[in-house]
């Protein structure tokens, strides 16, 4: 969608809202350049079978992060559509591995030609040198997955996006978990102190979202009492959302423990190096 407002500078500024952001971009390429039935999770693990041979259902889970339930339904996928069996372990006769076919080679190889499509339509707004530098700032913000994946994979935009929004989103769930809170809330809270009192659409735009997107949140920070809807006096349509003083203390409670991560993550990466992957990770937007 376009957005009329510029985004809140304070929610800019953290790299885990920034990540958000362009992995909803990442998944809308890969929803226009991968239109049938696989998914960038499906490449990934064909493209670890076909780079490391024979791997265990838990080791691939291990390796790519997905939890158990999904990788079991990945997999089933994958063995009945032929592109992947399973065969006993060599190391452990009593357990099985799981290794590409022939025809999941095939598959594979045209698949790479759409993820390529993806990386195309999600880095358009950058110019080469800059794609570049998204790369390496990516890689250095998940050294573990980059030293146990392939190449193909760790190499791409949209997988250092998804797996840098997750390892971060983790940590900031850990954080806000004593407060109640979820991201989306403190998004909205903070969004909202910089922009107060206003509108539903106009606290939307500043969160880089559509009006229907917080509805949910806006529903949920109402009955915890931190927020306040009145209709709007000159259009009785509309409401008027302000903080409550409940919800300012909540927000300076939160925004310490988002900075204290942000802060961390500074200390991994650098300063001018977290800077500049969020400048690159806002570019991302732009069109």
């Amino acid at each position: 969608m376009t957005i009329d407002l510029p985004i809140e500078p304070r929610l800019a500024g953290y790299t885990g809202y920034l990540l958000a952001g362009a992995l909803n971009r990442a998944q809308d390429c890969c929803a226009t350049a991968m239109p049938g039935e696989w998914s960038p999770r499906d490449v990934a693990v064909l493209e670890v079978l076909a780079e490391a041979g024979p791997q265990s259902q838990a080791r691939l889970g291990e390796l790519l992060d997905i939890n158990r339930t999904i990788m079991v339904k990945l997999v089933d996928r994958l063995e009945d559509a032929g592109l992947v069996r399973r065969r006993r372990a060599a190391e452990d006769r009593r357990r099985y591995a799981l290794e590409i076919t022939d025809a999941g080679g095939e598959v594979l190889a045209a698949l790479r030609r759409q993820v390529a499509d993806s990386e195309r339509l999600l880095t358009a707004p950058l110019e080469p040198a800059e794609h570049a530098a998204l790369i390496e700032l990516l890689r250095d913000l998940v050294p573990e997955a980059v030293g146990a994946l392939p190449d193909a994979i760790t190499t791409r935009a949209g997988f250092l996006i998804t797996r840098a929004r997750h390892e971060l989103r983790r940590q900031i769930d850990q954080g806000l978990r004593g407060l109640r809170m979820e991201p989306r809330h403190f998004g909205l809270l903070t969004a909202l102190a910089g922009a107060e009192p206003c509108s539903q659409q106009r606290l939307a735009g500043c969160m880089g979202v559509s009006g229907p997107a917080i509805v949910q949140t806006l529903d949920e920070l109402g009955e915890a009492g931190l927020i306040d809807r009145a209709p709007n006096p000159r259009d009785r349509r509309q409401y008027v959302v302000r903080l409550t003083r409940g919800g300012r203390r909540r927000l300076a409670e939160a925004t310490e423990i988002m900075d204290e991560i942000q802060e961390g993550l500074a200390g991994r990466l650098g300063r001018a190096e977290t800077a500049r992957l969020n400048t690159l990770l806002t570019r991302l937007g732009s069109i």
